[in-house]
């Protein structure tokens, strides 16, 4: 142990972009550069001692694919403790992806790391734009004891040190550590140039020993121990060779420091030997008080957001779990393909390329990663769902000579609860020349019959698999199914000529009207909606108002023009249609123009007096017995630099708002936080996981979007309304022209497809309700409206028999049942490295639960274990076969089972 005052610990790093300003393909050239020469300098130099990896194991893999035979020399120096490679697959923006995304994130990169020889055991996450309220309990549940990061602090640390106790929403705590100079504060030490070979610099040794000086001057001044961290590296940087003589350079100069070359693990050791006395942080870190938060990019490339968010929920919702249940039903589970569907949506998921903020080409690169991995996981959920349709057995109908179709229809529901909500399926059949539109009737399995609309229906030449000498019918079927929690229902379909259903529910209609005995919808000359809430009795008025303003900004900040002009839909002429009546769902059309300026000046001082008619058209929609109102709107967007949103007023008169996170609910204030001297000036615009509630206790309103993650609670005349962003077109990477952020924040590049012209479809729903968010449960809106039923097609004679030791098929069937419903489980597979089937939930209440889990098999065998699905505890199995476990508020609890 040093006798000097201070240890300066330098690590040797690179913080590695997979694409930004340039391609992928365009940085992996300098990366294969990069470890070519950390690989020669070494194992030549056995003074170099140690390199860090940027915590991702994703940079393996695209070295390896140019350079496959130098992987036994990775793992040398991995397997020495002298290359340090994870916890991550990739370093992941936190705010735009889901909790289960960033654990499968550190799942793989473990996973990779350990295959390797070693998985650094460090939380190092540097660069991302904040950090969500539970990164703490994540990093814990892979034995992480800390958190390195640079971004995301306010005022929280002003009385604190740079290193403190960071406590998630559920107590659990780790050692934060914040990189107040940044994480490049000793980059490229006395650097003056390369030498002609590039493998080696040009040092000035004194630079290096003023450089060395200011930091310790510095980090000392809020410092808890003795150790000081350097981080030797920075966006893309090489390694550098002559750090070795440059420690010993200094070393013989400083009388009252000592540098070592050493790595973050033994800087997280070294600090936490010192048991130092910390003070504690709680929750999110989403400020930008010493350096740029960023937080445009909620909402830049929104057409990214959404096709992430569809990628998530096939994944999560469908493709794993069904795989895990088929394979409980004797199917091969498909893990090496499922993992091959992560890593292609794991690689859009670094910050630069979610959050929208890189060039043109590289997020043009985004779009077929996300195809594929909705490829592979549509593939597996319905090979899955083949095989499991067959349990379910049913009354067979009666099946008419002119039947043109006949079929089992099983429909899934994938989250713990019991659902009653309509089912859409897809029907096509051939009939024949000169038959006219089909019906449908739609028994359960006990042969009663259910209400049936048909949303759209066509009859059109040929197709494969159609027969050749038929027409295809092609038709889109509604209907209301009772599935148990996560499990099945079977229904059975029948479709033949002049059949129509005359089954009635609580929906009425009028030519501007719908509603149900829960809600009134009303729409306004100028298409904003007024909606009553019959449960509560309130009125709610003007909701769904455009707005629209002009944005001088950049990918990464919104930003005003010093002459603002913001234009709504208030003076708009609205055509309001019925576009859909009948038992299952009504829907009102509204189709109006937004004329927009065209862009804003070129000076960028205000917008420009040309306009462009932009077409917004909004479907409205409300089904049986529901409190959720459901809105598609398309917008076609024909101007450039400008922000578009939609309003929900409250008529609420609050200082806080409830916002869906990762595993929590986030009890966010309206009021911004005091900011004199931040290096960024605090933003109105948050961004949310699901539901985003203003609620006074006795009554709210709910928004609960779908890959729409920006929003923002303002205040207008004392009362908070509820601002959901649908898009925002701008043109540059980055400027330093905004009133926001007066300074660059990435190259000053031209994105124009950053503008996001054209044609763009959004979903979300909107839920008035009596009490508080809990209360109403807004997390199962908020989950429906990403995840509705799905209805599978079977012959209605199939069947089969089922795994030994249980009944060969089921009327009804949920597979597994984790309640009360404030347990939310948020992932069903196989355990990676066991024959268990893995079952993750979290406490959503703000109370400890008592809870008990059970299934549709006996249960064996069940163990605690961490988000590594290592074993923490072993369960105790009831006499009647269930789990009971008590889990604290916002608690994420992962459970191995096995069963006979």
């Amino acid at each position: 142990m040093s006798t000097k005052k201070w240890t300066l610990m330098v690590v040797p790093e690179t913080h590695w972009d997979r694409e930004w300003y340039l391609t992928f393909q365009q940085f992996r050239r300098r990366l294969v550069t990069l470890v070519d020469n950390l690989l020669h300098i070494m194992e030549t130099d056995p003074e170099y001692k140690y390199y860090v990896f940027d915590g991702q194991t994703v940079v393996l893999e695209d070295y390896l694919e140019i350079r496959p035979q130098n992987r036994q020399r990775l793992t040398d120096l991995v397997e020495a403790e002298r290359l340090f490679v994870g916890p991550w697959y990739v370093l992941p923006d936190e705010f735009l992806v889901s909790g289960e995304a960033l654990i499968h994130n550190l799942l793989l990169g473990h996973k990779i790391a350990a295959e390797f020889g070693r998985v650094m055991k460090a939380g190092y996450i540097p660069d991302p734009f904040g950090h969500i309220s539970q990164l703490p309990q994540i990093l814990a549940g892979f034995d992480l004891q800390a958190a390195l990061f640079m971004r995301g602090i306010g005022n929280e640390l002003d009385e604190l040190t740079n290193e403190f106790w960071w406590q998630a929403p559920d107590g659990t705590q780790i050692l934060g550590v914040h990189l107040i100079n940044s994480y490049c504060n000793a980059a490229n030490l006395g650097a003056r140039g390369w030498t002609g070979a590039q493998t080696s610099q040009i040092v000035n040794m004194n630079e290096a020993l003023a450089t060395v000086c200011d930091q310790r001057d510095s980090l000392s001044q809020r410092a808890a121990t003795p150790y000081l961290l350097l981080n030797n590296g920075c966006d893309h940087l090489e390694p550098q060779p002559e750090l070795p003589k440059i420690i010993k350079y200094v070393n013989e100069r400083l009388e009252d420091a000592e540098v070592v070359h050493s790595q973050y693990e033994d800087y997280i050791g070294a600090v936490l030997a010192q048991q130092p006395q910390l003070g504690t942080v709680t929750g999110e870190l989403h400020n930008g008080k010493y350096h740029p938060l960023l937080s445009g990019v909620f909402s830049a490339r929104m057409y990214l957001k959404q096709a992430n968010e569809a990628s998530q929920t096939l994944l999560e919702r469908w493709a794993e779990p069904l795989s895990a249940w088929a394979w409980l039903e004797g199917a091969d589970y498909p893990q090496d393909l499922l993992w091959q569907a992560w890593r292609l949506l794991l690689r859009n998921h670094p910050h630069d390329s979610i959050c929208g903020c890189s060039g043109d080409q590289a997020h043009r690169e985004m779009m077929p990663r996300f195809a594929q991995a909705q490829q592979i996981g549509q593939m597996l959920a319905e090979e899955s769902l083949n095989h499991l349709t067959s349990l379910a057995t049913l009354t067979a109908p009666p099946v008419p000579e002119d039947c043109c179709y006949a079929r089992k229809l099983v429909v899934f529901n994938p989250h713990n609860w019991p659902r009653q909500e309509p089912a859409t399926v897809k029907i096509v059949a051939g009939i024949s020349e000169g038959a006219g539109p089909q019906g449908v009737t739609i028994r359960d399995a006990a042969g009663n019959v259910v209400p049936a609309q048909i949303c759209y229906q066509q009859i059109s030449e040929y197709q494969h698999p159609i027969p050749p000498d038929q027409l295809m019918w092609e038709a889109e079927v509604m209907f209301p199914a009772e599935v148990p929690s996560l499990g099945f229902a079977p229904y059975a379909a029948v479709a033949q000529p002049n059949n129509r259903s005359s089954a009635e529910t609580d929906l009425r209609w009028g030519p501007d009207w719908i509603e149900n005995d829960c809600l009134r919808i009303a729409v306004n000359p100028n298409g904003t909606v007024t909606i009553t809430d019959k449960a509560t009795g309130h009125i709610y008025e003007g909701c769904h108002l455009l707005e629209n303003t002009e944005d001088i900004g950049d990918e990464y900040d919104y930003s005003s023009a010093a002459v603002s002009t913001t234009i709504t839909s208030t003076g708009a002429a609205a055509r309001i249609a019925l576009a859909e009546t009948g038992p299952v769902r009504a829907a009102l059309q509204i189709d109006l123009t937004l004329d927009l300026p065209e862009s804003v000046t070129p000076d960028r001082q205000t917008r420009c007096t040309k306009t462009v008619p932009c077409a917004v058209s909004t479907k409205v929609m409300l089904t049986p017995g529901s409190p959720r109102i459901e809105f598609e709107t398309t917008v076609d967007n024909q101007a450039r630099d400008h922000r578009l949103r939609v309003w929900f007023p409250t008529d609420l008169a609050v200082e806080n708002c409830y916002a869906q996170s990762h595993f929590d609910v986030v009890k966010r204030p309206l009021t911004l936080p005091e900011a004199e001297g931040w290096n960024q000036q605090p933003q109105p615009t948050k961004a949310a996981q699901g539901f985003v509630d203003v609620n006074d206790g006795q009554r709210g309103l709910a928004v609960c979007p779908v890959g729409l993650p920006e929003y923002e609670v303002l205040k207008v005349g004392g009362k908070a309304i509820i601002a959901l962003t649908l898009l925002r077109a701008v043109g540059w990477l980055s400027r330093d022209d905004l009133l926001t952020r007066p300074y660059n924040a990435g190259p000053k590049i031209p994105t124009p497809e950053a503008q996001c012209p054209g044609q763009h479809t959004f979903r979300y729903g909107l839920v008035p309700h009596a009490g508080g968010w809990e209360e109403a449960e807004l997390w199962k809106h908020s989950a429906a409206q990403k995840a509705p039923l799905r209805a599978a097609e079977s012959s209605l004679n199939e069947s089969r028999t089922g795994s030994p030791g249980h009944s060969d098929e089921y009327q009804r069937l949920s597979f597994l049942q984790a309640e009360p419903a404030t347990l939310v489980v948020t992932c069903v597979k196989k355990a990676e490295r066991s024959d268990s089937l893995i079952v993750r939930l979290y406490n959503i209440s703000d109370q400890a639960q008592s809870g008990h889990i059970s299934a549709y098999r006996p249960i064996t065998s069940a163990k605690r274990v961490n988000l590594n699905e290592q074993p923490i505890e072993v369960l105790t199995i009831t006499d009647d076969g269930q789990i009971e476990i008590e889990v604290p508020s916002r608690r994420i609890v992962t459970i191995a089972l096995r069963f006979a």
